[in-house]
């Protein structure tokens, strides 16, 4: 199964995702399963129960039982599968939030990224060695059954495993084959984002070959491709190529955050009290060629900012008998960050707690200025 990383997204809130039952945890981790299982299930136990139906007539509708039942057992097979991701994962102490089950695009959430390619080999190769380990135990299951209902659904069992461990080491992102071979590249360049954009590019090429998959399995077998055939190679080359799109431009943004740097984005900032008029405010910041106000109490430390938004909202006849304290915006806990953060730590601020301005404090724990998020888009878009 794929492996869904946004290495700076917080965890997510203990209630259940929209479309999704929250099944419990495991080792920490929320359990979660989307509504779509239910009819994919339903859908493929009536169709194993018509294989079933035609090899024991005698079963009658016990054939729906029997098929539904290794509905579940291949259910429980995904789980191992990401589970193997999570437990890697927390041994090389990654947080992991949660396990998505489903039976397309299943995902484990990792928090973090590898700090290492050994790590980040091991936590995306054990998920197909899962899958082909549950494969081989239930082909050894079903040659110890020799024949009956047992025999054909272990047989499939271990068929539908092999075909999740061997398309997942396909290697291309987002498959779990893509992650192994961006910790090759990356091992053999020493950089991680190169290593992303070369798998990316050959997800983006195994998309194209299972798009063009059955004209070339007609050329191989001789068999006439079907309706079918052409809608589940568009519908599985859509999502390599979405999934490796996103890996790429994830990648292509990720090299620019190193050269991003509060020190250097963070505005000049001028502090008054909360009883300052808001002209008297402006006058200052203009004087002092500062772009930001901070409001500070009674011993000097910063409690709120003046946005320019609420500034520009303000009418110049009103500014002289309105104060900075009216219109200041209380500074969060997590609206400070640090005067030498950089590229990784700006985003993981910006997106865990979202705001249009942070409060910058140097290494003694003073204010440096201001740091604005337009000015952060601004340099983004600027290189």
């Amino acid at each position: 199964m794929s492996e869904p990383r946004d290495p700076q997204s917080p965890a997510q809130p203990a209630g259940a995702p929209p479309g999704t039952w929250v099944l419990g945890r495991v080792k920490g981790i929320r359990l979660t399963m989307r509504y779509t299982w239910l009819p994919v299930a339903v859908l493929l136990a009536l169709g194993f129960s018509s294989i079933i139906g035609q090899q024991f007539p005698d079963l009658g509708n016990w054939r729906y039982v029997a098929s539904f039942a290794f509905v579940i057992a291949f259910t429980v097979s995904i789980l191992l599968h990401e589970l193997a991701h999570a437990l890697a994962a927390l041994k090389f102490n990654i947080q992991v939030s949660e396990i998505n089950l489903g039976f397309f695009a299943a995902g484990t959430h990792i928090e973090g990224e590898r700090k290492s390619p050994f790590e980040e080999f091991v936590v995306s190769v054990v998920g197909p060695l899962a899958s082909l380990l549950v494969g081989g135990l239930a082909y050894l299951g079903a040659r110890a059954a020799d024949e009956g209902v047992a025999y054909v659904a272990l047989f499939e069992l271990a068929v539908a495993n092999l075909i999740v461990g061997v398309t997942n080491l396909l290697p291309g992102l987002p498959l779990d084959g893509g992650w192994v071979l961006r910790a090759f590249v990356w091992k053999l360049t020493g950089n991680m984002h190169t290593g992303t954009i070369a798998a990316a590019w050959a997800g983006r090429l195994i998309a194209i070959a299972v798009l063009a998959a059955p004209v070339i399995l007609q050329e191989l077998f001789d068999r006439p491709p079907t309706i079918i055939d052409f809608v589940i190679a568009l519908a599985v080359g859509f999502f390599l190529w979405m999934g490796s799109t996103a890996s790429l431009m994830q990648a292509r943004l990720r090299r620019k955050l190193p050269a991003l740097q509060v020190r250097t984005l963070a505005r000049r900032a001028i502090a008054v009290h909360a009883n300052t008029p808001v002209s008297e405010a402006v006058r200052l910041a203009a004087g002092a060629q500062a772009g930001a106000v901070v409001v500070i109490d009674g011993d000097d430390k910063p409690h709120a900012l003046v946005s320019e938004s609420a500034v520009n909202a303000i009418a110049p006849n009103q500014r002289p008998w309105t104060t900075v304290g009216e219109v200041a915006t209380r500074i969060g806990a997590g609206h400070i960050i640090g005067v030498n953060d950089t590229g990784e730590e700006i985003l993981a601020t910006l997106r865990k707690n979202p705001a249009t301005e942070y409060l910058v404090l140097d290494a003694n724990g003073a204010v440096y200025g201001v740091l604005a998020t337009a000015d952060v888009e601004e340099a983004f878009r600027a290189r």
